[in-house]
This record gives C-alpha cells, structure tokens and sequence, in this order.
C-alpha cells in the first residue's frame, strides 16, 4: 500500500523523518498506480463504508452478506462509469484528469487545467448526466420486462435496490439478471441524485462555484454564497438524517455523515480563503483561478507572537498545504524539462498521449500564472 502518487505530482506531506503526515483524513486514500496515465485512489470513506455495510448485513436478520457484497461491486461498477464520464468530457475539452480519488458518491478530485468556467460546467455535468442516462435506461428495460425500479434514494423492501415485479409488493429474486439491472439502475440513481447537492465534493458543488465564476457575482474572499448554500444543505441533511434514524438508523446515519463531511468541507475552504491559499492545491484539486485570482497577490496574514493552540494548528495546516503547492509545482516543472528534452531528441511523435496531454495542461497552467511586477 501506498500513499504518494510517484515523482510526477507527489501530494503526500513527509516530516523529517519521512513518516506520511496523516493530519487531513480528509487525504487519506490508497493508492493503486497509474492507469493510462491518470493517478487512481481509494479514499478510506468507500472503504468504510463498504466494511459498514458488509457488517451491518452480517448482523441484520436473514444474514444478507451475499447480496451486500454483490451490490458493492455493482457500486464499484457506477462509480467507474460516472467518473469515465467525467475522463470523457475532460479529454474532449482538452483537460488531463490527473487524479481519482473514489469515494461513495463518486470523486474527491475534480480534472484541472481549463480557466473556463464552460469547461469545468461540462466536465462536472457529464458525470451527473452518465448517471442519469444509465438510470433511465435501466428503468426502461425493467419495464419492458414487467418490473420497475426502486426510486426512493433510501431503497425499498427487505432488498433495498432490488426491482419490485410490475403491479405488485413482490422483489425480484436475488442474482437473476433483473437483479442485477435493478441494482444497477438503483445505483446509478442514488449517485445521480446525490451529486445534484449544491455542496463540495459534489458535482453540484462544483458547477455552482463555476457558475458563480463565471457570472458577474464571481468567488471571492467577501462571498460566502456557496459556503453559505453548502452549509444550508448540510443543516437540512443532518436534521433529516437524525429523524430517519428513528426508522432506518444506518440510512440516517448515512445523511448525518454527509452532513458532516459537507460541513468539514466548508470549513477547509474558509480557512484556505483565510490564508490567502486556493482550493486547487488543497484536499480536492478543485481549480477555482478564475473565481480567486484575487487572492494570488494577497498578502500573508500578520500573526501575533501568543498564538492560541488553535491558530497554531491552522498556521502548520497553511504552511502544509503551501509546501503541497510547492513540492507539485517542482515535480511538475522536472516532468516538464523531461518531456521537452525528449521533444527536442526524439521529435513530436514519440510523445505518448498522457505525455501530450500533461504537456498542454501544464503550458496552459504556466500561461495563466500571474507574472511578478518589477
């Protein structure tokens, strides 16, 4: 198992000692490799809540461990999917994904490289409208075949996304092919829906704040809009998780965690915006350049000499994600001379697709950089 992307964009944080900085759970993934060029990661939630879930079926009646874990592969399954959608919409608008980090709902980590708000709008929809699509499909091909697919986000029955048979209170028997499709479809649903919150790291998190960038209102340190709209859906998701308790604990625990995961996101990005630093180097890669140029010049807060415990911790915190900033910068400025020596030997047609890719992303970051005044 490990835990740094390699020498091409290193994003892990290491002491003196070289033991991995382990302060911001919020990183906390497993690192699988790169595969066709783009870094893939676990995220300890999916792990989570996947053990969660496995054992809540061991101790629930009827032993449902079976069905448990063939509906988590099915998860596996759309989440690759809906983030192939994403890979998609950025390869056609010439952005380099350069980062999966899966967790429950989909990704950590949005691609970067555009300072179009159209192209983070596309990029970010193109999973929601993967999703969409395959659950649409999947509930017309149920119907066809005399079932219908379960639309409450919280299941149905004693096999929660388990198709019912057309007219009746009857499920569909465990691993026939209908199963499969009604889970399938189920899935597809649940992540289409809950991506439609208005809230980092979701894909409607995400296209709001590049509306916003893109309209005259703009992200700033003085707009808290989208802080504000994320902590409104975290109150109502938490006040609805507390009372689904009462009938589904496991489901309302499951809204309460997302309320509080929203919440821990909100908090991060106001003590970045705090610290003068940007969302694209912090816990989720999101590109905010063109809605927070107006902190690249900003200065770096003054601290007084007594420093409470607490500010002590978010002053390691910035300088943390600083260094992040730095070592990525570095290793990206190395790949680059790599990739330039190699152009210059070797001719523009020895340059891999993943290479060209890193190339233009890389440029187009370099361009939009803010020069140094004389």
């Amino acid at each position: 198992m490990e835990f740094t992307d390699g020498p091409s964009t290193p994003l892990d944080v290491r002491n003196r000692h070289g033991w991995l900085d382990m302060t911001d759970i919020l990183t906390w993934s497993i690192n699988l490799g790169r595969w066709s060029g783009v870094q893939i990661r676990v995220h300890y939630f999916l792990v989570f809540f996947a053990i969660g879930r496995l054992l809540n079926a061991a101790v629930a009646p009827g032993h449902h461990v079976g069905t448990t874990a063939c509906w988590l592969l099915i998860l596996l399954l759309v989440l690759a999917i809906h983030e192939l959608g994403h890979a998609a919409a950025a390869l056609y608008q010439n952005l380099d994904p350069d980062e999966v980090r899966l967790w429950p709902l989909g990704n950590f980590v949005v691609p970067s490289g555009s300072t179009r708000s159209s192209d983070n709008v596309a990029v970010a929809s193109a999973g929601l409208a993967t999703s969409g699509l395959l659950a649409i499909s999947s509930a017309i091909i149920l119907a066809m075949s005399g079932a219908r697919m379960v639309l409450s986000p919280f299941g149905s029955g004693t096999d929660p996304g388990a198709p019912f048979l057309q007219g009746s209170t009857v499920q569909v028997e465990a691993f026939r092919p209908l199963w499969w499709v009604g889970w399938f479809g189920y899935l597809n649903w649940v992540v289409f829906l809950a991506n439609l919150i208005p809230a980092l790291p979701l894909d409607g998190g995400r296209i709001l704040r590049a509306i916003l960038a893109r309209s005259s209102i703009g992200i700033t340190r003085d707009n808290p809009y989208p802080q504000w709209t994320a902590r409104g859906f975290a109150v109502v998701l938490a006040i609805a998780g507390l009372l689904k308790m009462f009938h589904s604990f496991s489901d309302g625990l499951t809204l309460f965690c997302l309320a509080l995961l929203i919440e821990l996101i909100v908090r991060s990005e106001t003590r970045m915006m705090e610290d003068g630093g940007f969302f694209e180097d912090g816990v989720f890669g999101y590109d905010f350049s063109e809605g927070y140029t107006s902190l690249e010049s900003s200065a770096a807060k003054v601290r007084p000499y007594r420093e409470s415990a607490l500010k002590r911790w978010r002053r390691r915190r910035s300088e943390q994600r600083r260094q992040r900033r730095l070592a990525r910068e570095a290793a990206e400025d190395q790949r680059m001379d790599e990739i330039l020596e190699k152009l210059h030997v070797q001719g523009k047609a020895s340059l891999t697709d993943e290479e060209h890719r890193f190339l233009v992303r890389v440029s187009t970051k370099l361009r939009n950089r803010p020069r140094a005044r004389d």
